[in-house]
């Protein structure tokens, strides 16, 4: 799992309108908060933090430099403007590396489906991002799922991830992530109207949803 550091300040002013001061100079408020400590009011660098999750996904740990003490965390909840699409707040969950924790990884597909596109078909992701339990230590920031063998016969499931050790899939092993679908275009080039004669697209469309 890809770890990082941010600094972080204490945050003694609380409230909207500090918090609104806090954003017009580019900081997120924040909380800290878990193992049984008190929440603690933070913030930190927007760019910074920005930076740290486009590089490393929603499931990095995140190590906060407070007050000279070093906290792993993993961040729990964001909050974002509706218009700006801004990171608003941010909720910091304390962790330790080995302990487990259920989080969403996003699914990733790779290779090239060639059997699929001989097929006449294209590949269609089902499942974007996969429920699992994992120690924190191992959960990487996506789940790479090759295609190459994926045809209209043999969709990918669950079941058939291969998952860092100690991880497990807390969705049923039948819930499809990727399927081959024939394309308009190969459906149109099998069917033949009375004439013999291909039948169009728009047609075989019309036709697929009779």
């Amino acid at each position: 799992m890809e770890q990082l550091k941010l600094i972080a300040e204490t945050r003694h002013a609380t409230g909207t309108g500090a918090s609104r001061r806090l954003r017009a100079q580019d900081k997120i408020p924040a909380v800290m908060y878990g193992h049984r400590s008190d929440p603690v009011s933070i913030t930190l660098d927007r760019l910074r933090f920005r930076a740290a999750l486009n590089a490393a996904g929603p499931n990095a740990i995140i190590t906060l430099e407070l007050d000279g003490h070093d906290h792993l965390t993993i961040v729990k909840d964001m909050q974002r403007d509706s218009i700006a699409n801004r990171v608003t707040h941010v909720d910091f969950l304390l962790i330790s590396l080995d302990e487990t924790l259920e989080v969403d990884v996003p699914i990733r597909l790779v290779g090239d489906a060639a059997l699929a596109g001989r097929e006449g078909a294209v590949v269609q992701q089902q499942l974007m991002s996969l429920h699992v339990e994992s120690p924190a230590g191992v959960i990487p920031p996506a789940l790479d799922v090759n295609v190459e063998s994926l045809s209209l016969e043999n969709p990918i499931r669950v079941s058939d991830l291969a998952l860092p050790d100690g991880m497990e899939s807390l969705l049923d092993g039948d819930t499809l992530v990727a399927i081959a679908q024939r394309t308009r275009a190969a459906v149109a080039a099998e069917q033949l109207d009375a004439a013999g004669q291909p039948v169009s697209a728009d047609e075989a469309g019309a036709a697929d949803e009779d």
